[in-house]
């Protein structure tokens, strides 16, 4: 075989094979995290808190997802708008089957972003500008002060205070920034998250709406990559 022949055999090997490693290679899909992240980016401090979910279809499922997005205005007070129903693919839905209620996207003031799932309203406790330590009948908690004490309500704290104990566990405790945290046990489930006695109660329609739908069981049972991690404080 001439050189030449040999070169053109060469090329054409190296073009088939390129060609077809580019089309077994699957496309990076972003999240819908990652959107909020380039967004956002002006945003000096957000939160992505998990409002809802669900799962559709018959032969095929839809997963999607709605979050409600903490922002802040000019003087920095913070305010919320929620989402419409936004389409995810299969792995992160499961990723995130036990964080409904929870923070799972968070931008602080110093430009640190976590997607670690935390309780609401955590990365504004212990910020001396929105409120203190507070201390009654022997336990610690967090208040906001009087031009923020609508972020209770926001975030839920009014049936959940946040007590310095638990609050420690998770600075602390190896969760902040790395691992899920769910607050400490609460019975048989966790204070924060799906499993959670006080997210049932608020969120009743989600849990109808699962439990009648066939294809949520299917999906739960196929997918070998929901998340299992705990996180529970001690």
């Amino acid at each position: 075989m001439c050189i030449s022949n040999f070169v053109k055999i060469t090329v054409i090997g190296f073009f088939v094979f390129g060609f077809a490693t580019s089309c077994g290679t699957k496309k990076f899909k972003k999240s819908p995290l990652d959107n909020y992240i380039v967004e956002n980016s002006q945003e000096k401090q957000f939160s992505v808190i998990l409002e809802d979910m669900d799962v559709s279809g018959t032969f095929f499922n839809t997963y999607q997802h709605k979050y409600r997005v903490i922002k802040h205005k000019e003087d920095d007070t913070p305010y919320e708008q929620v989402s419409d129903w936004i389409e995810v693919d299969e792995k992160f839905f499961a990723r995130h089957e036990d964080n409904l209620g929870m923070v799972i996207l968070e931008k602080k003031d110093q430009g640190k972003i976590s997607k670690v799932a935390a309780p609401p309203g955590y990365g504004y406790v212990g910020d001396s500008r929105y409120g203190e330590w507070r201390t009654h009948n022997g336990s610690t908690f967090w208040g906001f002060y009087g031009r923020y004490m609508f972020m209770s309500q926001m975030f839920g704290m009014i049936n959940r205070p946040v007590y310095r104990n638990d609050y420690d566990t998770y600075r602390g405790g190896g969760y902040y920034g790395s691992r899920n945290y769910y607050g400490p046990k609460k019975g048989s489930g966790s204070l924060y998250g799906t499993n959670s006695q006080q997210t049932r109660k608020e969120k009743p329609n989600f849990f109808r709406r699962r439990a009648a739908n066939t294809g949520w069981s299917s999906s739960r049972n196929r997918s070998g990559s929901r998340s299992r991690s705990t996180g529970f404080g001690k």
